[in-house]
């Protein structure tokens, strides 16, 4: 009977490490979410930077071009003016394929078709981060889902150690 006994506390310690697995593998989806979030968050803050500076590469553009036109500036001064424009609408394309990608991902987490799904840019996002308290309990380490994992398959194989040693030893 002590084998059989401990066949089923091998087997329920199995049973709460794959339990602990799929917490763990949820718990990876939702970090992997917030990563996408926090990332699609900082494009668009990247990208309303860069709008800015191209409106200030187009204003450059137009005072170049009006030199040059008055005699003032040299030709380089407008192909210079020229290519710091379209280098700066070509990150700005980069970007809009960066935000699509974090978006599409964002969209795959959560269970949406990446068609279907949209998050608008915010106009202004600051993001805050929450206080963590100075001593963190080690207890805390225990809910950790790899940590609890861990600590069942310890249990599992203990009650195969038992079961093989009740097989060989009967008494």
């Amino acid at each position: 009977w002590g084998r059989l006994g401990r066949a089923v506390d091998g087997a329920s310690a199995g049973a709460a490490a794959s339990a602990a697995d799929l917490a763990s593998a949820k718990l990876s989806a939702q970090g992997e979410l917030a990563v996408n979030y926090f990332s699609l968050r900082q494009t668009d803050a990247q990208k309303a930077l860069l709008d800015k500076t191209i409106g200030g590469f187009t204003r450059a553009l137009e005072i170049t071009q009006n030199r040059y036109t008055a005699g003032i500036a040299a030709r380089t001064d407008v192909l210079q003016a020229q290519t710091q424009l379209a280098n700066g609408k070509a990150d700005q394309l980069g970007l809009e394929r960066s935000r699509a990608q974090f978006e599409h991902a964002i969209a795959v987490l959560v269970g949406e078709v990446p068609a279907n799904f949209s998050l608008p840019p915010l106009a202004s996002w600051t993001p805050v981060v929450p206080q963590v308290p100075v001593g963190v309990p080690s207890t805390l380490l225990l809910r950790r889902p790899d940590i609890a994992a861990a600590e069942r398959r310890v249990a599992s194989a203990n009650e195969q150690i038992g079961i093989a040693k009740t097989a060989y030893y009967p008494n």
